[in-house]
């Protein structure tokens, strides 16, 4: 409901994506969408938490507060196309805030090798794994329904993670980021009535970033780092895979452009349902391992 809402008054008010030669769409179509995603699953969380604040998660407000300023920046970038040095400092912001106030990754389980111990480089691999996946997640948004069905999937495998943990007021998050998405993805599916945006896609990056993390501090189970990535694990490849291989091929690697490879997919004559059905059901194929 939300979702429609927000459609026609993108509409109205002129806050569209309008197609460029890097573009997957070929018709001028409402923008910003995904700010029904933040307020839904912020709100959710909030309700939760006050109505059960035995349910508490160390770090969860300044979590609250970095997912709030990152998709408040998307939301400016949707609307007015703001400089890149700007959203990557916002974004480094709150990758700090996220370490100083949840925790970093200090050891690794290496699945019947034992725990790999970070010390120091812990630091710098946190704040890694939070800019990069706030864009990685980003670089999804390229077709119709692909960031909303990952992270439709994400968000269910994270709320079994979190039941299985005994960690109810995560679980409560997984489902709220699960049904958001979904909700979403009932306007954002071929053919799209409504795109996600940054204010979406930057909001999901840093909430599956976080997810991990807080899951790891509440129980001390060192697989949540490789969890976190498994659940993720298409669009953190892919997006790895292309820029690394940009860089290797001398192209500029922060430049806008359509070679992700399920933007090939739909580059290849394939129709984006398909791109973001193969991505969701290898989300989910990662998800269940």
């Amino acid at each position: 409901f939300g979702v429609g809402k927000m459609r026609d008054w993108a509409a109205e008010r002129g806050l569209l994506a309008v197609p460029g030669e890097r573009s997957s769409h070929r018709v001028a179509t409402p923008t910003g969408g995904g700010v029904v995603i933040v307020v839904v699953t912020i709100a959710g969380v909030v309700c939760a938490w006050l109505l059960r604040p035995d349910w508490n998660l160390p770090g969860l407000l300044a979590f609250l507060i970095a997912a709030a300023l990152v998709a408040a920046v998307g939301w400016l970038d949707d609307m007015h196309a703001l400089p890149a040095d700007l959203r990557f400092g916002v974004q480094a912001v709150a990758a700090l805030a996220i370490i100083l106030r949840v925790g970093a990754f200090e050891r690794i389980a290496l699945f019947g090798s034992g725990n790999l111990f970070l010390g120091w480089f812990g630091y710098p691999l946190t704040f890694l794994w939070v800019v990069g996946l706030i864009n990685a997640f980003n670089f999804m948004d390229g077709i119709d329904g692909n960031a909303a069905g990952i992270g439709a999937v994400a968000g269910a495998m994270w709320a079994l993670v979190s039941w299985r943990l005994g960690q109810p007021l995560l679980a409560v998050l997984g489902l709220l980021l699960h049904a958001a998405c979904l909700g979403f993805l009932g306007h954002n599916w071929q053919p799209a009535r409504i795109f996600m945006g940054d204010v979406g896609s930057t909001f999901l990056g840093l909430t599956f970033a976080s997810m991990p993390l807080l899951a790891l501090q509440r129980s001390g189970d060192s697989r949540m780092p490789v969890v976190g990535a498994l659940l993720l694990a298409p669009c953190i490849w892919d997006a790895t895979y292309t820029f690394l291989g940009r860089l290797l091929r001398g192209k500029p690697a922060f430049q806008a452009h359509r070679t992700y490879l399920y933007q090939r997919l739909a580059s290849s004559g394939y129709p984006h349902w398909a791109g973001a059905g193969f991505y969701l059901l290898l989300t989910l194929a990662t998800g269940l391992c």
